[in-house]
């Protein structure tokens, strides 16, 4: 595509232009240049891509798009426009030939949930014979290949370069987390969603966002890109769309147009009863906890807002796994009558729905493990709350690290325990301070007793430990299984 067509129609600064290359590929990322590239020059929190032209010139690229007048080559083209996060998205969809109009793009977001429900769709879809991509914070499938993801929902250049390789490779649907943080930086801008969904809001990110109003507001811009949108009518921030006519209720308020009723827990599966606009439908579930509920019936709620019909989908349902480290259980010696999960709960509303449902699989006289952290350079207002939160659920309490970042581990462990009252710090049995996780994990694995249940919060799917700028590899799944096997 020649570099005029694809910013036709654009705001130019400095359009005298005497070049006119053709762009084989567009990115905001210096080391993904290859020759004939167009690059991105944004500004981030923390960056500012005017430092990496250099290196997009040294790996080839043609041309340049800066909100600065930056000095290049000559035989390189700068174009100079404003607003560079929402043209660029402009710019990837153009480029990339408008593929959220050749396929049902699904879009999730909301506090808690978007990976699971995501995963769900994926998974109806896909098990029902349609083909469907994903794109996520724990994995990304694109025509049945599954990849690492980076960030849950990646930048405009990327996103659309997904979406375009789920078309070419025979996909139909994809599923995709949409992200606050994506939303208000423009990293899904113009994309059309077929359904969108909104699944709950909590206390998180205000790091970035400042305040819950705000925080809401960035994921209600989802709606206004979605030809379809269902919304959680039992939150209370979400249900403030249901006056829109574009808005479908889910939940169990008895007026909701997906209705969930009859709910059965168990530690071995789940039932209910699901009132849609089409009919009522029983379904039996293997995914674990009343949060769960909610994520499955937007996943079937999705489903036939699609147009496809749900009634038939049991045998389907009894083959979904859900997402890695989301309430996942770890599989443990057969001579071992204790059960570990893994989850990626890592805010105050996470906590308090795993900790509930942790709760209700152990039997009387059984103890709930709860081993936790929080991570650094992160919202520390929600760190004594989520201590507090534990506290109020876990008989036995393993305080640790998270992801500490560029922060000291203790001052995060201590801006946590000011949740916790003096009489639990001071119990020796039921609150243990450990900072390395890793040994956290080995010494809560080794006190569990029959019938008690370990809950590893925090890290859910993630292979890494973030400490002074260095990844170190780390899994709680891994390290969980690794002891296990020790105890054994």
């Amino acid at each position: 595509m020649k570099l005029s067509d694809l910013v036709k129609g654009l705001h130019v600064e400095n359009p005298k232009q005497t070049l006119d290359p053709t762009i084989l590929g567009i990115t905001h990322d210096s080391r993904k240049v290859n020759k004939g590239f167009l690059f991105v020059s944004l500004k981030g929190q923390s960056f500012n891509g005017n430092q990496f032209i250099a290196q997009a010139i040294e790996k080839g690229c043609v041309g340049v798009i800066s909100e600065d007048e930056v000095s290049v080559p000559p035989e390189i083209v700068l174009l100079v426009i404003k607003n560079l996060r929402s043209i660029m998205a402009q710019l990837a969809k153009r480029f990339y030939s408008c593929p959220d109009q050749s396929l049902k793009l699904i879009g999730v977001t909301g506090t808690n949930g978007k990976t699971t429900t995501t995963t769900l769709v994926q998974q109806l879809l896909t098990l029902s014979g349609y083909s469907c991509g994903l794109i996520g914070t724990v994995e990304n499938i694109v025509g049945g290949v599954s990849m690492d993801s980076i960030r849950t929902t990646p930048e405009s250049t990327d996103f659309f370069s997904f979406l375009r390789q789920s078309c070419d490779t025979g996909d139909h649907y994809v599923s995709t987390e949409v992200s606050s943080i994506g939303l208000e930086m423009s990293r899904v801008e113009g994309a059309q969603f077929a359904v969108g969904a909104f699944t709950n809001l909590t206390h998180d990110h205000l790091d970035f966002h400042k305040d819950m109003e705000s925080y809401f507001n960035s994921k209600a811009k989802l709606m206004q890109q979605s030809n379809k949108f269902i919304i959680n009518v039992d939150d209370p921030y979400v249900r403030r769309l249901k006056t829109s006519r574009s808005a479908l209720t889910l939940g169990m308020d008895s007026n909701a147009d997906y209705h969930i009723s009859g709910l059965c827990l168990s530690p071995t599966d789940t039932e209910f009863h699901f009132r849609t606009p089409k009919g009522s439908y029983f379904f039996r579930s293997p995914l674990l906890g009343r949060f769960n509920v909610y994520n499955l019936a937007f996943a079937l709620a999705i489903y036939s807002e699609l147009g496809l019909e749900i009634g038939r989908l049991q045998p389907v349902l009894d083959r979904l796994v859900g997402a890695k480290g989301r309430f996942e259980r770890i599989k443990t010696p057969s001579n071992q009558t204790f059960g570990v999960l893994v989850d990626y709960a890592h805010t105050p509303d996470a906590l308090e729905k795993i900790c509930t449902e942790g709760k209700k699989l152990i039997l009387s006289g059984s103890r709930l493990h709860v081993l936790f952290g929080c991570g650094g350079n992160r919202d520390k207002t929600k760190r004594s709350e989520m201590a507090r939160i534990v506290s109020n659920h876990a008989d036995v309490i393993w305080h640790t690290s998270d992801n500490p970042r560029d922060e000291d581990i203790e001052s995060i462990l201590d801006d946590a325990a000011a949740g916790l009252s003096s009489v639990i710090i001071n119990n020796a049995s039921s609150y243990h301070r450990i900072p390395d996780r890793s040994q956290a994990v080995e010494f809560a694995i080794n006190d569990l007793r029959h019938g008690d249940l370990l809950i590893l919060a925090g890290k859910g799917h993630e292979n890494y430990q973030e400490i002074k700028g260095v990844k170190y590899p780390y899994n709680d799944k891994d390290c969980a299984e690794y002891h296990l096997g020790k105890r054994s």
